[in-house]
């Protein structure tokens, strides 16, 4: 199994590349129209990639360190404006991108990056070839081979001259601006993971001081200096990045055994902790990278180091030469005010360093501002857990305030209890639902890389529009939807928008338009898929189910939605051929098992020539809900309540029998028809008379049904159980719930009793 350190790789090395890949392709795309890099865009890519390498080196995965470093020298490049982002640069980076994607799975795999050397070493001669391009070695388009080398290969050809002009993988990267506009999320994240890193950077400094020889402690110290150096290198404080590296050094001199963790080695590294933490505070405080004694401070390290490299590496147990610790202790002192100054000897010479040290004003010494923690990781089955046991407790607090025992007394102070009980019980549900929620922007912009794969392999030109990105969805339904997403935009890429040429034949704009967008309706969130393409083809869908016998008659009669949704059976497809981005039928069939997964559903419009729009209509939460409980007989049934449009007692004279006996009754002009749970369930109701029972209007995609019911109980929360398996699937039932008193109500399926009640109109 691996380690803590090489799994927190991965998966963050994985969410850098997620979010890398649209900035690289608006990034192309921008400099292609436009003819212009935006260089905050190229700076954020840019440290992606430096992140990525900076930790792939600490934990020993050259590939990646390779790989990764070469992209950087390229992007180094473009943000020089040495070169540009054109179609091939963009391509080559995605592919670097899936390269790396590739490393992080055999590293998950089997905790080496080696076994893909192969494809490392291609996609590093590519981007080889780019930065010798760039740097104008070798021209974009290189010149035709001369008779003698006419059999030598065009990879023979770029390796001899990557070969020639190779750069070295430790080349130190030259100073870049950091600047770029750092939201208020992301510069708090950065202040309390850096406090965190520090704390442990701290702690580890203060055991080792008492245990010198514990390597575990050099590591980790080693471990939350690095991860703090490579934040800030990343959020673009290049004061902190500076130091913490020249501390770091020191470090790693400690853990590969040049130099003893002795007592003033470690107060200097403390004393940095507290330069850093005190630069932190202020960043926090006012955004500002405000440090003083800047050089004082980059000279006092440097001298440190110089120390560590005279010091005689063949007997470890020798300490340092006397002439650099008199010249640390002074320093120290200089530094912290903190102690007094050292004796030193009048023959001593003393270096610049130590000369500007004596000249300089102290630093002022880090205050005691800390950085008040705002988030914590939590592993995801413990909220599961969490969101389990809150369901409980709205089952555990309808038992108590709903207990049968209490029927018929009223008990004032028992009554304002349970009032104030059931708040915080609603409370700490909306707040543990709330932690699961995550915005949608992640899956979305994952849709950008794919629409530009797809699209150049396609040939065809596309717009792609994302709204709604804030919109927040629970981490579970996320997971299941990405797939389906996945299916649909590639179906409206492959089937929907056509070539460029045949759009403009018909009037259109050569260039397609894609959108996605989510947003919250009612206790919904849609997430809409729609596209200005060629539209689905009833009659080409309608002759394809009669093909497979989906459609018993010649299907004239049925509406465009029940065509449409054929389109959903398994291996169902109308593609001419198949291709490989789509036409098989098996796409479409994943999709609407995955939305039923959830209880989900999905809306298709469609019309020819003009394009498609599909709507995935999902719950907002998949736990708890509130809910309309409602008696029939002796059963007990909960509507949910976002789904009920109002309760009526029907008059006589409104009620309207069809031929073949369904009741309809008219509501404001609207015939409505009905359900009567009663005769679907086989129980004995109060009265089957329609006009003496009530009747609760329900509502599901702009369809309508009345609900036949003997009493409303009252509102309450209902917990979502799935019903056993022995049990199987009931008509219009949904799951069930516990009730106060330890009984079942099951939980109605409103958008399959309307469609039954619609059916039952048709028929």
């Amino acid at each position: 199994m691996i380690d803590e350190n090489t799994h927190s790789f991965i998966s963050e090395s994985r969410e850098m590349i997620d979010e890398v890949e649209p900035y690289l392709i608006e990034l192309g795309q921008s400099s292609i129209e436009n003819g212009e890099v935006n260089p905050e865009t190229t700076n954020l890519i840019f440290r992606l990639f430096h992140s990525i390498k900076g930790t792939a080196g600490f934990l020993g995965f050259n590939t990646v360190v390779k790989v990764t470093h070469e992209a950087e020298t390229l992007l180094d490049l473009v943000r020089n404006e040495q070169a540009g982002m054109d179609h091939t640069n963009t391509d080559l980076l995605c592919r670097t991108c899936d390269l790396v994607g590739s490393l992080l799975n055999q590293i998950e795999a089997t905790e080496s990056d080696t076994g893909l050397e192969s494809e490392a070493e291609s996609i590093i001669q590519e981007l080889a070839l780019r930065i010798l391009v760039g740097k104008g070695k070798i021209p974009d388009t290189p010149p035709p081979p001369k008779p003698a080398e006419q059999k030598k290969s065009r990879k023979q050809t770029v390796t001899e001259v990557v070969q020639e002009e190779k750069v070295p993988v430790e080349k130190e990267q030259e100073e870049f601006d950091l600047k770029m506009l750092i939201s208020p999320e992301m510069l708090q994240r950065f202040t309390e993971e850096s406090d965190e890193q520090l704390q442990q950077v701290e702690s580890a400094l203060l055991d080792l001081e008492n245990d010198p020889e514990d390597n575990e402690l050099i590591l980790e110290a080693f471990r939350g200096l690095h991860s703090f150096k490579g934040n800030c290198g990343f959020t673009g404080f290049s004061k902190l990045e500076k130091l913490s590296h020249r501390t770091e050094t020191i470090l790693e001199a400690i853990k590969a055994g040049r130099a003893k963790a002795e007592p003033e080695t470690i107060q200097s590294l403390l004393h940095m902790v507290d330069v850093f933490r005190q630069t932190i505070a202020g960043i926090s405080h006012n955004g500002k990278e405000e440090i003083d004694n800047m050089p004082l401070l980059e000279d006092f390290l440097d001298d440190i180091i110089a120390s560590i490299k005279n010091a005689d590496p063949v007997v470890p147990s020798k300490p340092l030469v006397e002439k650099p610790k008199i010249e640390q202790e002074e320093a120290l002192f200089l530094l912290r005010k903190s102690q007094p100054p050292p004796r030193v000897e009048k023959n001593t010479s003393k270096t610049n360093s130590e000369k500007k040290l004596q000249k300089s004003k102290p630093p002022a010494q880090a205050n005691s501002r800390s950085i008040v923690r705002q988030d914590i990781r939590v592993d995801l089955t413990k909220l599961d857990s969490l969101i389990n046991l809150v369901g409980e407790l709205v089952i555990a607090e309808a038992m108590v305030t709903r207990n049968p025992d209490l029927k018929g007394y009223e008990f004032e102070n028992f009554e304002r209890s349970s009032t104030h009980l059931n708040k915080i019980v609603r409370d700490i549900q909306d707040m543990t639902l709330s932690v699961r929620m995550i915005p949608i922007a992640g899956i979305f912009r994952k849709m950008i890389r794919l629409v530009h794969d797809l699209s150049t392999k396609a040939g065809k030109k596309i717009d792609l529009k994302l709204l709604g990105e804030d919109t927040e969805i629970d981490k579970t339904v996320s997971e299941l939807i990405a797939d389906p997403l996945v299916h649909l935009v590639r179906n409206s890429i492959d089937h929907g928008i056509e070539p460029p040429q045949e759009r403009t034949a018909i009037g259109k704009k050569a260039t397609g338009e894609l959108m996605l967008e989510a947003k919250h309706e009612g206790g919904e969130i849609w997430i809409i898929i729609s596209d200005d393409g060629r539209g689905l083809n009833r009659e080409k869908i309608l002759q394809k189910g009669i093909e497979k016998g989906l459609i018993p008659d010649d299907g004239m009669n049925m509406s465009d939605q029940e065509v449409f949704e054929l389109i959903f059976q398994p291996g169902f497809s109308t593609a001419d051929k198949i291709t490989d981005v789509s036409g098989r039928g098996v796409g479409m069939d994943v999709v609407k098992k995955n939305i039923e997964k959830i209880k989900g559903h999905i809306d298709i419009h469609s019309k020819p020539g003009q394009g498609t729009k599909m709507i995935l209509r999902i719950p907002l939460t998949l736990a708890i809900i509130d809910g309309m409980l409602v008696r029939v007989g002796k059963a007990q049934y909960t509507i949910p309540l976002l789904s009920i449009r109002e309760s009526i007692q029907v008059e006589e004279d409104k009620i309207t029998t069809t031929m073949d006996g369904q009741e309809l009754v008219q509501v404001r002009n609207e015939l409505i028809p009905v359900v009567r749970l009663y005769e679907l369930h086989n129980i004995e109701p109060d009265s089957k008379n329609l006009h003496e029972g009530l009747l609760v209007i329900v509502e599901y995609r702009d369809e309508s049904a009345g609900i036949l019911i003997d009493e409303i109980i009252g509102e309450q929360q209902a917990v979502i159980k799935g019903l056993s398996n022995y049990v199987g699937n009931i008509k219009g039932i949904s799951g069930c719930t516990i009730m106060g008193d330890g009984e079942i109500s099951l939980i109605l399926d409103t958008g399959g009793l309307i469609k039954k009640a619609q059916s039952w109109v048709a028929a």
